[in-house]
């Protein structure tokens, strides 16, 4: 398990690479057998792999996908982000509201990840 900054770094990393739409960095802050769960309810995304393709999914529904957090809080080796997702689809935007979980192994990738939306309340911006 890292410390409380070394996590924060990782899920802020994990923002930033996936504002930047870097594919290659985002996979590789997950663990080789992680399990992601976008969203919650839905079959989960498993390894590398199925976070690559679930990435690949994503973005070809939307032109855009950015992430703005509020708050990312630590607690021992798990972290939550609460944000907003803004998807942009032609010259649209769409809003949700998300908060995002994180477990972290001793390795210091993300080995649970579970992400938390409810499409009904998206918004247009």
């Amino acid at each position: 398990m890292g410390t409380a900054e070394e996590i924060r770094a990782a899920v802020n990393a994990y923002i930033e690479r996936s504002n930047e739409n870097d594919k290659d960095a985002v996979v590789a802050l997950f663990a080789a057998d992680a399990t992601w769960y976008d969203p919650v309810g839905q079959p989960p995304h498993r390894g590398r792999d199925g976070v690559a393709e679930f990435w690949d999914q994503t973005r070809t529904m939307a032109d855009r996908i950015e992430m703005k957090p509020r708050d990312v809080i630590v607690a021992g080796n798990e972290a939550v982000v609460i944000m907003e997702i803004h998807a942009t689809i032609g010259g649209s935007t769409m809003v949700m509201d998300c908060v995002e979980t994180f477990e972290v192994g001793a390795d210091g990738l993300f080995s649970l990840v579970k992400a938390y939306w409810d499409m009904e309340k998206a918004r247009s911006l």
